[in-house]
């Protein structure tokens, strides 16, 4: 008679069954992602009702678009939403968050957007904001994310111009309804579309969650405005945007990988470039404030500011496609042919204004 058996698979299917086992396998899991994404663009939208609620108002100025009162300070609810979730989809994603790059980046947009949004309240000194600017900079290219070359000391200095010089873009540009945040909302979309084919997988989860933050944001401010996102988003945003274009240029596994970022910001570097050269060769200030650049030209010569909005939009998309096609190129090759398509819609953009302005005159430009 055989004996009986003593030994149980029971307690091993129990054990392979605990929690602990099962967790990385629901955390991993991408709809559970999206689920944050959208409650991120939920928690956006409530936090951006809260501050139209608090009225801290933009008062319109000699170059302001907006005729009325209009509260400012929903970049507060863009990069709250932004840092709440943005541990919790790294987790779910299996990305660590306990990394210098990261901490170090968090830490400067976290800065940043303080400076800013006090700034928001009290109208501080511009010097204020520069030095905040520097700070901010200086901490992400310490946690290194910076350039690789040529060497790395000039990487350095030249990245944190690079953050610098973006921050104050983006915050230049953030004049009309809904400008800058689709414009940062189309890009980081077209990121995370392009994350691997670029090999910036890293990329794909913090551009989504950004865009699903502006998401949040954009229908407060576009088409009419009721609620401005502030120096607080602008300059937050601008920084992210910068650090991932730093990103991609060390990591990205095509040849001409590096131009993906410059592509998708061309529209609003070429606006500010534009506008500094041509007003240093008039002789103006370039630290005075002022209603030159073209988007702000166009819109005093009449042309619809949601049109301009959507063009603005669609340069952005142009610059991902170019940045599709140029990516497998050496990257001298890649440069020259970016540079030559980045600069067609941009100069029909110059044209137009020209054109426009000498049929609506609106003055020194």
């Amino acid at each position: 008679m055989p004996s009986p058996c003593t030994y149980s698979v029971a307690p091993a299917i129990l054990e392979a069954a605990q929690p602990r086992d099962m967790m990385p396998m629901f955390l991993s899991d991408p709809v559970l992602a999206v689920f944050c994404l959208l409650c991120a663009a939920f928690f956006a939208a409530g936090l951006v009702r809260v501050m139209i609620n608090l009225a801290v108002l933009d008062h319109p100025g000699h170059r302001s678009a907006h005729e009325n009162p209009t509260p400012k300070g929903g970049g507060v609810g863009v990069m709250a939403a932004f840092f709440l979730f943005f541990p919790l989809v790294q987790d779910i994603t299996g990305h660590s968050v306990l990394r210098a790059d990261v901490i170090l980046t968090a830490l400067a947009t976290a800065l940043l957007a303080c400076v800013s949004w006090l700034d928001d309240l009290y109208q501080w000194p511009a010097s204020i904001k520069f030095v905040a600017q520097c700070v901010a900079a200086t901490m992400v290219v310490a946690g290194g994310t910076a350039l690789p070359w040529p060497t790395p000391l000039v990487g350095a200095i030249l990245s944190v111009l690079w953050l610098v010089f973006l921050t104050n873009a983006v915050n230049f540009m953030d004049g009309l309804n809904g400008l800058i945040s689709g414009c940062l909302m189309v890009g980081n979309l077209l990121v995370a579309a392009m994350g691997l084919y670029f090999g910036v997988p890293d990329l794909i989860w913090p551009a989504l969650l950004l865009a699903g933050c502006l998401c949040g944001f954009l229908p407060f401010n576009f088409p009419k405005a009721r609620i401005f996102l502030g120096d607080v988003g602008s300059q937050g945003c601008g920084l992210l945007a910068g650090t991932a274009a730093l990103y991609m240029t060390q990591h990205s596994t095509q040849p001409s990988g590096w131009l993906l970022g410059p592509a998708l910001l061309f529209p609003l570097i070429f606006d500010v470039l534009f506008t500094l050269c041509r007003r240093k060769l008039a002789g103006y200030s370039l630290i005075q404030a002022h209603r030159g650049h073209l988007y702000q030209v166009l819109h005093r010569s009449g042309m619809n500011p949601a049109l301009i909005t959507l063009c603005e939009w669609s340069f952005v998309c142009w610059g991902g496609l170019v940045a599709f096609l140029a990516a497998p190129f050496p990257p001298l090759k890649g440069a020259i042919l970016a540079f030559v398509l980045l600069m067609l819609p941009q100069l029909g953009w110059l044209a137009l204004a020209t054109v426009r302005t000498r049929r609506h005159p609106v003055g020194p430009w």
